[in-house]
């Protein structure tokens, strides 16, 4: 278990049984099987990114370049843009089918993704609202900030199906802020793909920087836990916890 892996809520899988179980769910939702499904989870070090940046002319060079830094590449479905993973990341991904008709849109889809993200900080006395970071990686306007600096940054996908939409949605946590090596990958990641971007370790925020001495990792369980308790069926977190 990595040092911020948290015990009880969050499952420590490997990425890529991470996205097939997010491409499981969405099939079992778009296909009547199940009405929503959730998962915080954690994986290896690796970075992620949509599959539109898989037909870019440097995808493959910098995809070797970051895989031979430690920090290999994978497709997703979602949208966004390029997210790293590993120690020091939690992730979201909630699952839901949308009724046909005007409502939930994206906007709503994303509210709902990210309150329960909000609550948890409030609980901990922490202020958060949704905005755009420059300098920030997989930058939009739903990330979740706190002090002007990203903490989570979100993405969705819909699939149309006879009876409405099924939605998947995913959220990436910083626990802890990115590392030199994180940003200075992701900025080589960029470069190799001929993308005019560059990331700012200072516009991101991690859960341990807004504790205080010694309280870090306190912190973080009860940020997970009352996260879990708000988006996991109480059956399931209540026997991880034990």
């Amino acid at each position: 278990m990595s040092e911020t892996a948290a015990p009880g809520p969050v499952r420590e899988m490997p990425l890529a049984e991470a996205l097939d179980w997010e491409a499981a769910r969405l099939a079992d939702i778009a296909e009547g099987r199940a009405a929503a499904a959730a998962l915080l989870w954690s994986c290896e070090p690796a970075l992620v990114a949509p599959k539109r940046l898989g037909g870019l002319p440097g995808f493959a060079r910098a995809g070797a370049a970051a895989a031979e830094a430690g920090w290999p590449v994978h497709l997703r479905a979602t949208g966004g843009d390029l997210v790293p993973q590993g120690p020091g990341v939690t992730n979201l991904t909630l699952l839901f089918r949308a009724p046909p008709g005007p409502a939930p849109g994206l906007d709503d889809a994303y509210r709902h993704l990210t309150a329960p993200i909000r609550a948890a900080l409030a609980d901990l006395g922490i202020d958060s609202c949704h905005g755009s970071v420059p300098g920030a990686f997989c930058d939009g306007r739903f990330n979740v900030t706190v002090a002007g600096r990203k903490f989570a940054g979100t993405a969705q996908r819909w699939r149309p199906v006879a009876a409405g939409h099924a939605v998947q949605s995913h959220a990436m946590m910083l626990m802890r802020g990115p590392d030199p090596d994180m940003i200075a990958t992701l900025n080589r990641f960029y470069r190799d793909c001929g993308i005019d971007r560059r990331i700012e370790a200072a516009a991101h925020v991690g859960l341990h920087d807004l504790a205080g001495p010694g309280q870090a990792d306190a912190m973080q369980g009860r940020f997970l836990a009352g996260l879990a308790e708000r988006v996991l069926p109480r059956s399931r977190f209540r026997a991880r916890r034990g």
